[in-house]
């Protein structure tokens, strides 16, 4: 297969991922659309990218039919990320880098649409989502299951919650979309001869010590803050105790990686201790007491 046939075949993906954009499947592609871009940036010369674009753009604007205008803008909000990080793919910059431009490239662009979405449109997403939520869970209320006023009330604290860690869900949506597509486009490049950089080992993964007392101080500050509080610190405490403790399952996954190397287990294994560790979100502890102490210090002789 020539140049030509894999730009080609990387062209095909890119327009079959972004139909599916307006199929149930979407949960599943949107994770995936970013690769055939950011393959195709990194193999191409710009005006040449471009040149590929253009096709991709108008069969999919014209075979989406009344979604075709909704493929556009969400093919166009992830074409700029992918353009970011296969250019630093060209440039051979680390994965480190590459990850962390993608991320804040996702993040700020979840961020602009955010509020343009909620201004341009008038839009009230929490008054929304409680409105939409009312109308599903009245459907419990009428059939007596619950008493009446249930649902309204139920909606509305549902609602006050998903706000109020709307942040973090930004972020560890635009962490996925980041790790996911640097994760995929490595390996799709090696199929078309160009290599990657690959993060570190994750036997190496350490975090810095003070997120530890950073948490600590999150903790007691959660602990203090009462529940009804909907102000600035309330919102950020939400947030940050996830994220630490996120942060801290990934320790706890370099930490495993780290013992299967001392211990010289089969690579299978850490990858098998990797699934309680998503399973059971207070396995995080782990990673907590990994970052606090030297404890893989007592596993190497």
């Amino acid at each position: 297969m020539n140049m030509s046939w894999k730009s080609l075949s990387w062209s095909a993906a890119a327009l079959l991922l972004l139909l599916t954009v307006a199929t149930p499947l979407n949960f599943i592609t949107t994770f995936l659309i970013m690769t055939p871009f950011v393959v195709l940036y990194t193999l191409l010369k710009p005006k040449v990218f471009i040149l590929h674009l253009l096709p991709i753009g108008v069969l999919a604007y014209f075979l989406s039919g009344g979604m075709g205008p909704v493929v556009m803008i969400i093919g166009f909000f992830f074409l700029v990320p992918s353009v970011a990080m296969g250019h630093l793919y060209k440039r051979g910059s680390t994965a480190k880098l590459a990850i962390i431009v993608g991320f804040v490239v996702v993040l700020a662009q979840l961020l602009l649409e955010l509020v343009l979405f909620s201004a341009m449109f008038d839009i009230n997403l929490k008054a929304e989502l409680t409105s939409m939520l009312t109308d599903s869970l009245k459907q419990l209320e009428t059939s007596n299951l619950f008493e009446s006023g249930w649902a309204a009330e139920t909606a509305s604290a549902f609602s006050e919650e998903v706000m109020k860690m709307l942040p973090m869900l930004l972020l560890v949506s635009a962490f996925f979309f980041t790790i996911v597509t640097h994760w995929l486009s490595r390996m799709s490049l090696r199929t078309v001869g160009i290599q990657a950089p690959a993060l570190p080992q994750a036997k190496t993964w350490r975090v810095q010590r003070s997120l530890v007392l950073y948490y600590l101080i999150a903790m007691v500050a959660s602990l203090i803050i009462s529940n009804e509080d909907n102000g600035y610190w309330s919102i950020v405490i939400s947030n940050l105790v996830p994220i630490l403790r996120f942060v801290f399952t990934v320790q706890a996954i370099g930490f495993f990686f780290y013992l299967a190397d001392a211990k010289k287990w089969p690579r299978v294994v850490p990858l098998l201790l990797c699934i309680p560790l998503m399973l059971f979100p207070p396995a995080y502890i782990i990673g907590l007491i990994d970052a606090a102490f030297p404890l893989r210090k007592y596993f190497v002789k």
